[in-house]
């Protein structure tokens, strides 16, 4: 058993991190960032220097690097596109979102026709097109089989009526990802099936929801009539739980927080050697644990990776990782806004906030990353049915 990267892993890891200290603006050097991929950052170039590094990322290939060649893909790892996200998510970096390369392009790998694996692969890998979820409703969030959206099927066409919430990266897409009932009195998981939706048909309307942080993360979309060709449906009619179970698996298994959590550790041990005025006796025991905990989560992403590269991953590896990670990532905030004491609540608008309200900032996120894509219950009802087997009830 052997631990260790490759040499020529080495080596990428080397070359990411020097393509993002050249590529990135002068004054990211202090922005930690969120364990959500496609995040936006709130300042007043954000959605320019996103849109200019995706495309950058495109033209290095690094998006779509382990999807197969023939969809123009490199057929690396998983393992290796690991590495890239977890520099990403190290650095804080604008430029990858998510839903499209990681979890929609295998799915139309494993489901798609060959004409929307042409026409949506391409744009994606090249950080051109950019996607978003519509799965939860206000009735309909990690209970997810019991969404109430329409698509009801009308020649060639599906008319889609409902409303979809708490979509990331909806108010910058270009398209969707939906979930809807295609057959009406079907109940939980039967009827449901999987569109490809754009965001600029006539009848939708996204509407901007402000998180914790006063930022514009997330959206309603309101569906009125909306007219999908059926050549948008993936997967056959109905049959849209398989699609989108596959999808999930791919969105839970996750490193972003961990590496936020490590670059967070870095920046709070730099802090502390700095101020040697005050007493941090009590600060070593907190992130020495968090350390052991940051490497824990190291390895159960990295081994998912690996399980996928064998074809071995299930449904409970990907809420393993995803359950650890993100609990690991509260853990981490409440541990950071503890040591660093009460300034540590201002935020970045304050000169006088540690580490430029970061720490804040992370604190607030940290909240809603146990909720997004599945709550830590579910993935603890995945783990417990799916991996130890235990009933239901």
């Amino acid at each position: 058993m052997d631990f260790r990267f490759t040499a020529e892993q080495e080596r990428f890891r080397q070359e990411v991190r020097a393509f993002l200290a050249t590529e990135l603006p002068a004054d990211w050097v202090d922005y930690i960032g969120t364990p959500i991929d496609d995040t936006v950052v709130h300042r007043e170039d954000g959605w320019q220097v996103f849109k200019d590094m995706a495309r950058k990322l495109g033209e290095k290939g690094w998006l779509s690097m382990f999807w197969p060649k023939e969809y123009g893909g490199q057929a690396c790892s998983h393992v290796d596109y690991l590495i890239f996200l977890e520099e990403i998510a190290h650095r804080g970096s604008p430029g990858y979102n998510a839903v499209g390369p990681k979890m929609l392009a295998p799915t139309l790998i494993d489901y798609g026709t060959e004409e929307q694996k042409e026409r949506y692969l391409k744009p994606i890998a090249k950080g051109e097109e950019f996607w978003c979820e519509g799965f939860s409703e206000p009735g309909a969030g990690s209970d997810l089989a019991s969404l109430q959206t329409k698509a009801i099927k009308d020649g060639n066409h599906f008319i889609i009526n409902g409303q979809k919430t708490w979509s990331t990266f909806a108010d910058y897409s270009d398209w969707c990802c939906l979930l809807a009932r295609s057959e009406p009195h079907s109940k939980r998981s039967k009827g449901l099936s999987f569109f490809l939706v754009d965001l600029s048909t006539p009848g939708v309307t996204v509407r901007s929801i402000k998180n914790i942080l006063g930022e514009p993360d997330f959206s309603e979309i309101f569906f009125e009539d909306v007219r999908v060709p059926k050549e948008n449906l993936v997967g056959g009619e109905n049959e849209g739980w398989q699609v989108v179970q596959t999808f999930l698996s791919y969105e839970r298994a996750a490193i972003a927080p961990v590496a936020v959590v490590q670059s967070m550790i870095e920046r709070l041990v730099k802090y502390i050697k700095a101020t040697p005025e005050r007493q941090w006796a009590s600060s070593r025991r907190t992130l020495a644990k968090l350390a052991i905990e940051t490497e824990i989560g190291r390895l159960i992403g990295y081994r998912v990776a690996w399980l996928q590269d064998k074809g071995m991953a299930t449904s409970q590896d990907a809420a393993m990782s995803r359950l650890y990670s993100t609990e690991l990532f509260k853990r981490a905030a409440t541990a950071a806004m503890q040591l660093l004491g009460l300034y540590c609540q201002l935020d970045k608008r304050e000169d006088i906030a540690p580490l430029y309200g970061w720490i804040e900032h992370l604190y607030l996120a940290s909240i809603g990353a146990t909720i997004a894509a599945g709550t830590s219950e579910i993935q603890k009802n995945v783990i417990a049915l799916s991996g130890l087997g235990l009933p239901r009830g």
